[in-house]
């Protein structure tokens, strides 16, 4: 049994990885071609390009993973079925159940490898891609608004940052604070050009900083060459500015979730992609039981590679559909886990419906 184990998993393995790489590659030339426009703006060059499709091939790998396990699996099998081994297996004694759960822990192995690449490897490469192509480009993350980034602090402070570098997160020109009252009358406005963040102490230090604070009867001015700013806004709080939250780690979507909810901001999105980053590993495991419902029993008179077309059919119907829920759940601000975990479960009570029947 051991044997056998080994055997098809070593084939599930082949396939998939196989698959992975032409779909990525696939993936990148798409990529590229939309690129193409974009060479030529400041030294964002022809191998500026590459460097940074190549530094965004993690995450378009981590999309892919489930479509490719199950097209992979199914390519196993299916093969199996085609040259008379899974018949041969049949006969000496293994059980479909016993090939289902080989094919469940290569599910579970994969789920693992997506969860680590979606937490570790692609966050990171997907940051690096986007501050790398604003560089290249010239670019500020200014959310495309001329007045710069607009945040609430807390309940009385509102904060307005002009220019992020794209390099260097921990620096920030421009920076306005308004400070409220509880009648929501402004009580001290500060004004500096630049900031830059100390990670000893987790304050903003403020350079040649000038208070305004409002009283009663006259208004009080303070200039200070340094000024501590104690914040909720941290450095990690601008990469939401240069990647989306789809491309964020878990932790990092939970603080900024945090954020947003000390500050009464809607976290609809956020939650949205939270959910789905926990929850998409678990589509591989759906995909393997899915693919254990188009083995047929023997390779006579059976259309093996219109089975092959439907498991593909099936495959990038999941990947779409997930992909619109979590962009219509975000316009219409449904319930965040309901929104994920509905295209994997569907996913998987089809695969388990299946595979009961073909065991009864």
């Amino acid at each position: 049994m051991k044997l056998i184990n080994s055997y098809i998993l070593k084939k599930c393995f082949q396939n998939t990885f196989m698959l992975l790489f032409a779909f990525a590659i696939i993936y990148s030339v798409i990529q590229a071609i939309q690129e193409l426009g974009d060479v030529g703006k400041g030294s964002y060059t022809t191998g500026a390009m590459f460097v940074y499709l190549g530094a965004l091939l993690p995450s378009y790998i981590y999309l892919l993973i489930p479509l490719s396990v199950l097209i992979g699996v199914m390519t196993t099998t299916l093969g199996l079925v085609k040259n008379s081994e899974y018949a041969i297996m049949r006969t000496s004694g293994v059980s479909l159940k016993k090939i289902t759960r080989i094919l469940a822990m290569f599910g579970i192995i994969f789920a693992i490898i997506t969860f680590m690449l979606g937490e570790v490897i692609a966050p990171e490469a997907s940051q690096f891609a986007k501050i790398y192509k604003l560089n290249h480009t010239n670019q500020i993350i200014s959310m495309d608004l001329s007045s710069g980034i607009w945040s609430k602090d807390s309940e009385s402070n509102i904060i307005n940052i002009r220019k992020i570098d794209p390099g260097n997160d921990q620096i920030v020109e421009s920076i306005q604070i308004f400070d409220y009252d509880s009648n929501q009358q402004l009580k001290r406005y500060v004004t500096s050009p630049k900031a830059s963040y100390s990670n000893h102490n987790a304050v903003w230090i403020l350079e040649s900083a000038v208070i305004y604070n409002y009283l009663e009867s006259h208004i009080l001015i303070e200039k200070h060459d340094t000024l501590s700013w104690s914040s909720t806004i941290e450095p990690s709080y601008f990469n939401v500015l240069a990647i989306s939250p789809d491309d964020m780690p878990a932790f990092g979507l939970i603080k900024y979730i945090k954020h947003l909810k000390l500050n009464n901001e809607s976290t609809s999105r956020p939650e949205i992609a939270l959910w789905n980053k926990l929850l998409y590993p678990f589509a591989c495991i759906s995909m393997a039981f899915i693919a254990v419902g188009f083995i047929p029993n023997n390779g006579r008179n059976v259309n093996l590679s219109g089975k092959l077309f439907a498991g593909i059919l099936i495959g990038v119907a999941f990947f779409f559909t997930n992909r619109m829920i979590g962009f219509i759940a975000v316009l219409y601000s449904w319930n965040a886990i309901l929104s994920a975990v509905t295209p994997t479960l569907i996913l998987f009570l089809i695969g388990w419906t299946i595979i009961i029947k073909k065991e009864a």
